[in-house]
């Protein structure tokens, strides 16, 4: 055969054995060894056409992984694999296993390779008969772990979703299992994870549907990079404003220019109506004419905060448009990618995590809550491609 590292000539030497981790147990494997020597390189050919990886075999290599995705590692090995396979595997076997899957599919997303069948999706119609496609944008922090276990800085995961969205508002409950659905996460740059879901919108045919709604809250640079990601891509963009975002701000003025708790969630409710039936203009107007001159400087503060909020997010802020063409105003689905994505895996009790590890997991985890095809698509075919 010839030897993969230098191409030259290599030379059969004999047949080795090797115990093989599979779902039936640990199996005696014997293969045949080439050695190269030119560029002393040693090769066991069939590992690769059956596929197995670091002593197991790919479906023992997915069963690992997705209990490492799932539970902490040491739960995993010392009950989950235990029980459900009979697989009697060390905490540290379950965590290098894991964690190398996750930077295997990390960076085949950072070499903008395709994960996942190239479907266009069936888009849904909003009340004026377009068909509507959403993306959205959110960042979340993950606790970390520095050199010799000593607590380090935390750091924000990024979390992308692109999705199929029903002509009416979802239900709370049914956010987190949505039909057609891809997620991205890790820690990533805003114009990385950009790139990326460039590629997964093209992978769903966004080109095909009439309007894309770029649904974030008033984060920093979330708006540029879902601009950067879709232009190009989608035929129109509106960028909508999470209308809970927006409201929440509007409650933390009315905290300070308010005392009295009654009089102030009354108007509170009065505002956020306005909000949804005539818009942020509408709130601006009401602030204009406000007589603040004898107001505290935390009120004057609180004013001003408002003002600049609204005026820099004016132009994504027409909820009385956006809800009569049926589409959704509230971030809810990223939101809970947040949590279900990230949140349930990486910030249980006390867990603490590296740079490289988190993004591994949060990549898998990414996939794993994304429409099952892409799971099934990178075991059985990405990986044996």
């Amino acid at each position: 055969m010839t030897c993969p590292a230098c191409r030259e000539a290599a030379r059969f030497v004999g047949y080795r054995r090797t115990k093989l981790v599979s779902l039936f147990g640990s199996v005696v494997y014997e293969r045949a060894y080439y050695h190269c020597s030119h560029c002393h390189h040693g090769e066991f050919p069939t590992d690769a056409q059956f596929h197995f990886q670091q002593g197991k075999t790919l479906a023992a290599s997915e069963v690992i992984t997705l209990a490492g995705l799932l539970e902490p590692f040491e739960e995993s090995a010392e009950r989950v694999l235990c029980k459900m396979t009979g697989l009697t595997l060390s905490t540290s076997t379950v965590r290098r296993v894991t964690e190398q899957m996750g930077d295997d599919l990390a960076k085949r997303r950072t070499d903008q390779e395709i994960i996942g069948p190239q479907q266009p999706w069936d888009w849904h119609r909003d009340t004026e008969g377009r068909s509507v496609a959403y993306s959205s944008l959110d960042a979340t922090g993950v606790r970390q772990q520095g050199p010799r276990g000593q607590q380090a800085e935390g750091r924000m995961s990024q979390v992308a979703a692109i999705f199929n969205p029903a002509l009416k508002p979802l239900k709370k409950q049914s956010q987190d299992r949505l039909e057609q659905v891809r997620y991205l996460s890790g820690l990533l740059s805003l114009p990385e994870i950009g790139r990326q879901l460039r590629r997964e919108c093209r992978n769903v045919g966004m080109d095909k549907a009439d309007v894309v709604v770029a649904l974030t809250d008033g984060g920093g640079g979330l708006e540029d990079c879902l601009l950067d990601a879709l232009g190009g891509v989608a035929q129109e963009v509106v960028f909508v404003l999470d209308f809970y975002h927006a409201s929440e701000h509007v409650h933390d003025f009315l905290k300070e220019w308010i005392p009295d708790e009654e009089r102030r969630k009354r108007l509170a409710a009065e505002w956020c109506h306005l909000l949804k039936e005539r818009g942020g203009c509408a709130i601006l107007d009401r602030l204009q004419e406000l007589d603040l001159s004898g107001a505290s400087a935390a009120v004057r503060e609180a004013h001003r905060l408002l003002t600049g909020y609204l005026q820099r997010n004016r132009h994504r802020t027409d909820y009385p448009t956006y809800l009569r063409r049926g589409w959704q105003i509230g971030s809810g689905v990223i939101e809970s990618a947040c949590k279900s994505v990230v949140g349930r895996r990486l910030k249980g009790p006390g867990m603490r995590w590296r740079e490289r590890g988190t993004t591994a997991l949060c990549q898998l985890r990414a996939l794993y809550r994304s429409e099952p095809a892409l799971w099934d698509h990178y075991w059985t075919k990405t990986l044996t491609g």
